[in-house]
C-alpha cells in the first residue's frame, strides 16, 4: 500500500495563516507572531514555503502557487498579487493592522476591498482602509501615512463630510501634527485620532476596558454623577464638568469648545494621560487638566456573557 503525503497544511493555525494571506495578499514576515502560539512556527513556514503553498517577496509572505491551488479547493476567493508601491504601502498596512488584531476574540477588522460597491465610483474611489469592530462598535477606518499628501488629508475630511453609514470614525496617522484637528467634527458620535504605531495600535485594544467610574470616584468621591448632556461626561449640575479621554477625539474637542463658548465663566476638568495632554492643551487650553496612569485603571481581563 502506497501512502500518499498531501502538502497542504492541516493544522489549524496554519490553514489560517494560508487563509489570511490569501484575503490580504501579503503578510509581513514580523507579523507571523500573531498567528501561533508557540515558538517552533519558522520550521512551519519553512515547510510551507518547501511545498509552494507560500513564497517569500521581499519582507513579506505572498502565496505561492500551491497556495493559490489550496485557496480554489476550500472555496476561498483570491485576487491577483498586486504590486504596484502605491496599492501595496495600503494592502500591507491592512495586513499588518488585521493581523495584529488576529487573535483578538471580541475585535475583528473588516477591509474596504470587501466592503466597498466596485461597481459606484463615488464608493469605489473612498479612501477608509476597512471597518474595525471593538466589543460591537464599529468604527469606520482611515490611515493617513507619511507619504500621504495634504491633498489626500482633504480627500478624507471630504469622504467624512459625506458618510452617513457609521457613527464612529478611526483615524491612524503618522503625524498628528499635520491634522487640523477643528476640520474633524462633523456631528459624529466620535472621531478618534491616534498614531499609528503598534503600541498605539495595541491601545486601542483596551478602548473600552478602562475603568473611568473608578477614576471618577477616586478624584470626585461621590460629588458628580453621569452627565445626561453630550457637552461631558460626568457632572455636579453646578461647577464641575468632566470629561475623560482615553485617545483624541475631534468630536468631543468640538463639543467641550461649544459648550465653553455657550457658557462663559464655567469650568472643564479633562481627565486624560500625559501622552495626549500637550495636544489636548492646544485644542482646549482653558480646561482644568488631571493626569492619570490609565494603564493602572484597564481592566485587561473582561467576561462577557452572551
Amino acid at each position: 500500500m502506497i501512502i500518499i503525503k498531501s502538502i497542504f497544511p492541516k493544522n489549524e493555525n496554519e490553514i489560517e495563516l494560508v487563509k489570511f494571506i490569501g484575503r490580504f495578499q501579503y503578510l509581513s514576515i514580523k507579523d507571523l507572531k500573531y498567528f501561533f502560539n508557540d515558538t517552533y512556527y519558522p520550521k512551519r513556514i519553512a515547510r510551507l514555503i518547501k511545498n509552494n503553498i507560500l513564497r517569500k517577496y521581499k519582507k513579506y509572505l505572498v502565496l505561492a502557487e500551491n497556495g493559490q491551488y489550496f485557496m480554489k479547493i476550500i472555496n476561498q476567493k483570491t485576487s491577483k498579487l498586486r504590486y504596484d508601491k502605491k496599492y501595496t504601502d495600503r494592502l500591507k498596512f491592512i495586513s499588518h493592522l488585521a493581523a495584529l488584531y488576529n487573535k483578538e476574540k471580541h475585535i475583528n477588522f473588516t477591509p474596504s476591498f470587501e466592503i466597498k460597491d466596485k461597481t459606484v465610483f463615488t464608493e469605489s474611489s473612498r479612501k477608509f482602509i476597512g471597518v474595525l469592530n471593538i466589543f460591537g462598535t464599529k468604527y469606520l477606518t482611515y490611515h493617513i501615512s507619511k507619504e500621504h499628501t495634504e491633498k489626500y488629508i482633504n480627500s478624507v475630511i471630504y469622504d467624512l463630510q459625506k458618510e452617513t453609514t457609521y457613527k464612529n470614525i478611526l483615524i491612524l496617522v503618522s503625524n498628528i501634527s499635520r491634522l487640523n484637528l477643528k476640520d474633524f467634527a462633523f456631528g459624529f458620535n466620535s472621531v478618534l485620532i491616534t498614531s499609528d504605531t503598534d503600541e498605539e495600535l495595541e491601545k486601542l485594544k483596551y478602548i473600552n476596558q478602562v475603568n473611568w467610574p473608578k477614576i471618577i470616584q477616586n478624584l470626585y468621591k461621590n460629588t458628580v454623577h453621569i452627565s445626561e448632556y453630550n457637552s461631558c461626561d460626568y457632572t455636579n449640575n453646578k461647577d464641575r464638568y468632566i470629561n475623560t479621554f482615553y485617545l483624541l477625539d475631534a468630536e468631543k474637542i468640538n463639543r467641550i469648545n461649544i459648550f465653553l463658548q455657550s457658557n462663559e465663566g464655567k469650568q472643564a476638568d479633562i481627565i486624560c494621560s500625559k501622552k495626549i495632554v500637550n495636544l489636548l492643551g492646544k485644542e482646549l487650553p482653558l480646561a482644568n487638566y488631571k493626569l492619570i496612569q490609565l494603564s493602572d485603571f484597564i481592566e485587561k481581563d473582561i467576561k462577557v456573557y452572551d
